[in-house]
């Protein structure tokens, strides 16, 4: 029987009280001033007004704005990738990346977990070597925030950086008291093996962008009943 093999890539935030996820990065959040425009807001951070509105889809009307409202702040580099986005910022991505692929996995007890997780590590740490990068330092804190956003997509049935219990990755990192100035997140469902999933990873630009960042240097890795993701934080 046949699975179906998701990849879903959310990028990296940058410094200050965050509150949105772009494909590459994002500097601080913004507070709306009683003198601000966001032509004058976008022109203060370098960035242009039309990626400053793409990662604010709260704003309705973009010639709208208040003070005392939080605008997200797209970074400067520049990337591709689904889920979130491409480029700066929120961006408008491609959504899912998918393709027919063999039998969803089904190891579930601890040591399958754990294995899978380690050789994962393993796996990245080779390919950032082979580019002249440092390694990522496995945390164990941030590695249980992973096994339970794995948990929960599988049981509650749902494939997306957005939980309906822990909002947005990096809410989930915060509430679970993981502090970053730069954060990203890699999901992946359906690949067997530790090398599967990361050749589907490596395979997808986006996704390849997390893996390789230099923005990173620690990593939290799970594996659930088919589901995989990675957790990636500078601190």
């Amino acid at each position: 029987m046949k699975g179906f093999k998701k990849l879903v890539l959310t990028g990296v935030l940058a410094l200050g009280p965050i509150i949105g996820a772009g494909a590459v990065s994002a500097a601080p959040s913004h507070t709306v001033s009683s003198n601000d425009t966001l032509w004058a807001i976008s022109q203060k951070y370098g960035i242009s007004l039309k990626s400053l509105i793409t990662v604010n889809p709260q704003l309705v009307n973009p010639n709208l704005i208040w003070p005392g409202i939080v605008l997200n702040i797209p970074g400067k580099s520049t990337g591709t990738g689904s889920g979130y986005g491409t480029g700066s910022g929120y961006g408008t991505g491609s959504g899912y990346g998918s393709g027919n692929g063999s039998q969803q996995g089904t190891g579930t007890d601890s040591t399958t977990q754990s294995s899978y997780a380690s050789q994962v590590v393993n796996l990245v740490n080779q390919e950032r070597a082979k580019a002249g990068l440092s390694p990522l330092a496995s945390d164990s804190a941030l590695t249980k925030v992973a096994l339970d956003k794995a948990k929960d997509m599988y049981e509650k049935g749902y494939f997306d950086h957005n939980s309906p219990t822990y909002g947005s990755p990096f809410d989930m990192m915060r509430s679970y008291g993981i502090r970053y100035t730069y954060a990203g997140e890699n999901i992946a469902k359906g690949q067997r093996t530790p090398q599967e999933v990361m050749d589907s990873w490596m395979n997808s630009p986006g996704h390849r962008q997390n893996i390789m960042s230099p923005n990173f240097n620690k990593i939290g890795v799970a594996y659930y009943n088919g589901v995989w993701v990675q957790m990636f934080i500078k601190n």
